[in-house]
């Protein structure tokens, strides 16, 4: 007798049993209580003695496994818990109602926030953009010395061409950028900056019906952007310029903020992390909070974890990997690595043969809960997101 045995995923344990013919509905509600009590790992990355204490004790009360971290000199370390969502969100309850609110909260929002869905981006002008599906962002660059397309694009002209070329295989959103960003670039004068990008998203939004984003760290020349006709700010400084969250409460756009540490020309220094992931989620959950905090909708925030920004090609591998946890944030992420060089370290291709390597990168960051992907590749990776996208679904 043949029993062919397979392994099914507890989460994909529900759906899985929908689709079996020979089994019955009882049954696949049933798959549904026991996916709902899978384990998850929660990571605190400070909590000093006392309430470390009065967390253990309260966890094992509710058989939840802790770990805990190294302490530093000041008595403070990590945990690690282990349990289902409802016991941790019990947890946090208990622990807000002993007197520890900050703890206690800080869990459960952070789970609520990691279940968060049905995400959209508003523009402006009162639509908005379901990101139900994976969308794609094709990169403009307006630059003579990015990394991959430095002066591809000499005029206003080709720079529309190659936007409309975008449009036609599938672009939701373009990127119009006029400073490098990669390792080491040095920065751009605003004047310059505005010149380079002004006139061509003029010109775009004259011919063009495609959304456009601003890729820039500055608030005048974001302004300047949306005056002629940009419907979105990329800010991979995620507002380091004291003037950016006020141009966005002013003007309404929605913006993408970024993990980077250092600036462009400095980030590649120093990629170490005690814990890159922490470092990521806590910095993004900061900055989403200073932006909310000084007026800025929730809902017109969205996140990026900088793949190819101070961090190592191992770091970037990791980011990819554990993508899921940037879901603690409680907003849509974006992931920017077409062609970037921890694609050619692995596949020891030179920057315009690493497109099989940005597709599996796309994929496995849109599979990993990616909302937009940023690309130099529209088509292909239109074509691919859109496998994804119905692998997912159905």
């Amino acid at each position: 007798m043949d029993h062919n045995p397979r392994v099914i995923e507890l989460a994909q344990l529900p759906r899985a049993v929908r689709r079996m013919s020979d089994v019955d509905e009882a049954q696949a509600l049933a798959a549904d209580r026991l996916a709902s009590r899978a384990r998850r790992a929660l990571r605190l990355a400070s909590v000093d003695g006392a309430a470390g204490e009065l967390l253990r004790q309260e966890a094992q009360a509710l058989g939840i496994v802790v770990l805990d971290g190294i302490p530093n000199a000041q008595e403070v370390a990590p945990r690690l818990l282990v349990a289902d969502d409802e016991t941790l969100k019990r947890l946090g309850a208990v622990l807000e109602s002993r007197g520890e609110r900050t703890l206690g909260f800080a869990i459960r929002s952070a789970l609520t926030s990691y279940h968060r869905s049905g995400f959209a981006i508003p523009f402006a002008d009162g639509e908005r953009m379901d990101l139900a599906e994976t969308r794609v962002m094709g990169i403009l660059n307006l630059t003579p010395d990015s990394f991959s397309d430095g002066g591809a694009l000499p005029d206003v002209d080709a720079a529309v061409k190659a936007a409309g070329r975008m449009a036609e295989e599938g672009a939701d959103l373009i990127d119009v950028g006029g400073e490098s960003t990669r390792p080491g670039a040095e920065p751009v004068p605003e004047e310059d900056e505005i010149r380079r990008v002004v006139p061509v998203i003029e010109a775009i939004r004259r011919e063009l019906g495609v959304r456009l984003s601003i890729d820039t760290m500055k608030a005048r020349v974001a302004k300047a952007a949306i005056e002629a006709g940009a419907d979105m700010v990329n800010d991979v400084s995620a507002l380091a310029d004291p003037g950016m969250i006020r141009m966005l409460r002013d003007t309404r756009v929605p913006v993408v903020v970024m993990h980077l540490r250092g600036t462009p020309r400095s980030m590649q220094q120093d990629t170490t992390y005690v814990d890159l992931m922490s470092s990521v989620v806590g910095f993004l959950r900061k900055t989403v909070d200073k932006a909310v905090s000084a007026g800025i909708p929730d809902d017109k925030i969205l996140v990026d974890p900088g793949i190819g920004f101070g961090k190592s090609g191992a770091g970037n591998l990791q980011i990819l990997r554990e993508l899921p946890t940037l879901r603690t944030v409680g907003r849509p992420i974006l992931v920017g690595a077409s062609r970037k060089s921890f694609i050619g370290a692995v596949l020891d291709l030179p920057v315009h043969e690493r497109l099989e390597g940005g597709l599996a990168v796309a994929a496995i960051a849109a599979w990993q809960g990616a909302h937009v992907i940023r690309t130099h590749d529209v088509a292909a990776t239109r074509r691919a997101l859109k496998m994804v996208d119905a692998i997912r679904s159905t």
